[in-house]
């Protein structure tokens, strides 16, 4: 049964993406926010379609978190699932992405139309000064932006260290981190074609903020809210 649903749900994906891609190029040409809202149509529907094919749900907590001035969400990566869910509950976004992603046929050409940051992480250095200098111009236009740390999607029991990036950026954009966690993973796993029906938790915690730390205490600031909250949501599943 799940790979009967989870090819329904494949196959209404592809389509959509042949329906939308045109107008997401044609809304290059327009405003920021009208590119987005295309984009985030396309995000949102496929979010929906994987709730009837997939029996793939979602619940927040912590919405009364985001703030109104544009920061930096630092979330865990585990599946396709947070692209798609975050445009459709946080105020107006662009990725921090690896910048082969725009070569991809159609996915591609419609996530250029994001405006993201796409790193050539071969290129080391000049990868991160990028990070920092379009990061800093996205903030100042009012932008959230959207990085996970782990810097790819990870299976949902693994841990691994966060790069420091992106907490560099924060620091010196004195933009305040939005922490994110999730457990999307468990149900739609990285790299599988199958999806298990059930429902994704979504945790977002209070700001922290940069002023007074290091990129470094920030970011072990935000790996031990990291730690606990993973924790404590698969408590609650498991209770």
């Amino acid at each position: 049964m799940r790979l009967i649903r989870s090819t329904i749900f494949m196959s209404g994906m592809i389509i959509s993406i042949c329906l939308w891609v045109i107008p997401c190029v044609i809304a290059r040409i327009f405003p920021y926010r009208i590119c987005f809202a295309i984009v985030s149509s396309w995000c949102t529907f496929n979010v929906y379609w994987a709730r009837i094919t997939c029996g793939i749900r979602y619940e927040i907590s912590g919405l009364e978190n985001v703030p109104n001035k544009a920061c930096v969400i630092m979330s865990n990566h585990q599946s396709t699932w947070e692209t798609l869910a975050y445009p459709s509950i946080f105020p107006t976004l662009t990725w921090v992405i690896k910048r082969e992603l725009l070569f991809v046929p159609f996915f591609g050409w419609g996530i250029a139309s994001t405006q993201p940051i796409a790193l050539n992480r071969k290129q080391g250095k000049k990868a991160f000064l990028q990070l920092i200098k379009d990061g800093q111009d996205k903030l100042a236009l009012g932008r959230f932006i959207v990085i996970f740390p782990e810097g790819t999607r990870i299976p949902y029991e693994e841990d691994r260290p966060l790069k420091v990036g992106g907490f560099v950026l924060a620091k010196k954009s004195k933009a305040d981190i939005l922490p994110v966690a999730h457990d999307a993973g468990r149900l739609w796993p990285r790299n599988s074609f199958l999806k298990s029906p059930g429902t994704i938790h979504l945790r977002i915690g209070k700001p922290i903020s940069t002023s007074d730390h290091s990129a470094e205490e920030i970011r072990e600031q935000y790996a031990e809210w990291l730690q606990k909250t993973r924790a404590e949501i698969k408590q609650n599943i498991n209770s």
